[in-house]
């Protein structure tokens, strides 16, 4: 039962009070940089008529605070920046108000009214949300209709928590439920100029982040602090770091190839070399990022190695990342590494929707949807190159993200390219 806090105001000590509170005037005064109203009617209009065009009444959108979701469906609907539950929900109907069903009732929930760009939040009576979500379906006199459910988690994949569609299934004998894997990346793949602003705020991020780990780079300092100084870097600047990998290894005896996704004790010594790879996002968007740097100046087997494989491959892909291109023209750059007596992990290029998704591209394999074969004005993509030595024993991660324009790509981290960056 929602409590109108004008009601409850002088005893929110009794029980139950103090949860599901609205029209109080906390946070009232919170500023927090959203997308306009426009932005989140486009969205709205776009889902919509993909229900029309589809047969459907209704969607479930579900978003988690996992890398690979970063909010998914809940952030892109709703503005909802949140890692309190495994998963969080929103019901979108083709006909009527959308509804987020908030994780936390009391203080947090005013908080997020503020924050995101819907009127209707409500409260998951702790952790009910197959309640609620039935309750708001039968509220849309859609409790025999055709409710598709998103996914939350691209790897899997993964759509809503058990014990919730147990309760959709008790609550809505007479409902049809359809999964679908890929709606995110049909309606995201393709940015709006606002969409666009954010992803490339988020690049400004991530390449603060490279510039704090390389002056906190000295001998002496520990690996997790280097994540710790991007990771500053990034919620400083008011975005988010889902992803901070960093790892290093001695240029004289490497034993690496690609940055490390637990940042270890490991105490940096001069003649190290540093490997990373960064996500910073912004509003929900995400640019990609990595560039190795040197403690002290690099080896002239690993400045040579960068030099001729490195830059080599990275140019390769980057020229022919271009409107109108095909993903297989780009995939062909990707024979430079073995030209050159080298290889390398199989990833090459990357899209993003809101964080990592398809298009992929692979040294032998192309991943993408309908339609997505032609490099598009509108996409974000990822350049995520790691070259390895001919026996597999060191190498290095190369990173930058690009929106894809009329005539060209704008490039969201700009950084140079050139040389290994040197920690002095």
């Amino acid at each position: 039962m929602a409590n109108d806090w004008n009601e409850v105001r002088y005893d929110l000590d009794k029980p139950g009070n103090f949860s599901a509170i609205y029209n109080s005037p906390w946070y009232t005064d919170t500023v927090y940089d959203k997308f306009s109203d426009a932005e989140y009617e486009r969205r709205h209009t776009l889902a919509r008529q993909i229900m029309e065009r589809d047969g459907l009444d209704a969607l479930i959108l579900t978003g988690s605070p996992n890398i690979y979701s970063v909010g998914r469906f809940v952030t892109w609907a709703t503005g909802l920046l949140d890692d309190r539950a495994m998963c969080q929900y929103v019901v979108l109907p083709r006909n009527g108000e959308p509804t987020l069903i908030y994780a936390h009732a009391g203080c947090h929930i005013e908080a997020v009214r503020q924050m995101v760009g819907i009127k209707d939040v409500r409260d998951s009576e702790r952790g009910q949300y197959g309640k609620v979500i039935a309750d708001r379906l039968e509220e849309l006199g859609l409790q025999t209709g055709c409710i598709g459910i998103t996914a939350a988690d691209r790897n899997g994949v993964e759509y809503m928590g058990l014990m919730c569609f147990r309760e959709l299934e008790k609550r809505l004998p007479g409902a049809t439920f359809e999964f679908l894997p890929d709606l995110l990346h049909d309606l995201a793949a393709i940015k709006s100029d606002e969409e666009i602003a954010a992803a490339a705020k988020a690049g400004e991020l991530a390449v603060a982040a490279i510039k704090a780990i390389i002056a906190a780079a000295r001998p002496g300092a520990l690996e997790y602090q280097l994540a710790a100084a991007g990771t500053y870097a990034i919620l400083n600047g008011g975005g988010r770091a889902p992803l901070m990998m960093v790892g290093s290894t001695s240029m004289h005896d490497p034993r690496l190839v690609f940055a490390n996704p637990f940042p270890s004790h490991r105490v940096l010594k001069e003649g190290d070399i540093i490997i990373n790879e960064i996500i910073a996002t912004y509003k929900g968007y995400g640019a990609k990022f990595a560039h190795p740097i040197s403690v002290g100046p690099p080896t002239e087997a690993y400045r040579t190695f960068y030099e001729k494989v490195v830059l080599g491959g990275f140019r390769a892909l980057h020229d022919r990342l271009q409107p109108g291109r095909t993903l297989s023209d780009v995939q062909q750059a990707g024979q430079h590494f073995r030209k050159h007596g080298a290889q390398s992990r199989p990833g090459m290029v990357d899209g993003m929707d809101m964080v990592t998704s398809l298009p992929r591209i692979r040294v032998n394999k192309i991943s993408a949807g309908q339609g997505e074969e032609v490099i598009h004005p509108g996409g974000v993509y990822a350049i995520a190159i790691t070259p390895i030595d001919a026996q597999g024993i060191y190498g290095m991660v190369m990173g930058r993200s690009y929106a894809i324009t009329a005539d060209g790509k704008h490039d969201l981290t700009p950084f140079p390219v050139d040389e290994i960056a040197v920690a002095s």
